[in-house]
């Protein structure tokens, strides 16, 4: 099973969709790691908490950073 890789983080869910979508369209496949149920509580995602994360496959990574 591939590593995951934290490609970057964010301070709100919907700005970690748009990188998503935006690694999608190149070809990346990701997925967001959150404590915000699903987006339902936005507060809950503060930096200071860990915010929004943008994961990856750790053999995309170099591909993703320069994509984002």
């Amino acid at each position: 099973m591939a590593e995951l890789k934290t490609v970057r983080i964010f301070e709100m869910r919907y700005e970690a969709e748009m990188a998503r979508g935006f690694l999608l369209e190149q070809g990346i496949e990701s997925m967001i790691s959150a404590d915000d149920c699903a987006g339902q509580l936005i507060r809950l995602t503060s930096l200071r908490k860990g915010g929004v994360k943008l994961l990856i496959r750790e053999e995309d990574e170099e591909k993703a950073v320069f994509s984002c």
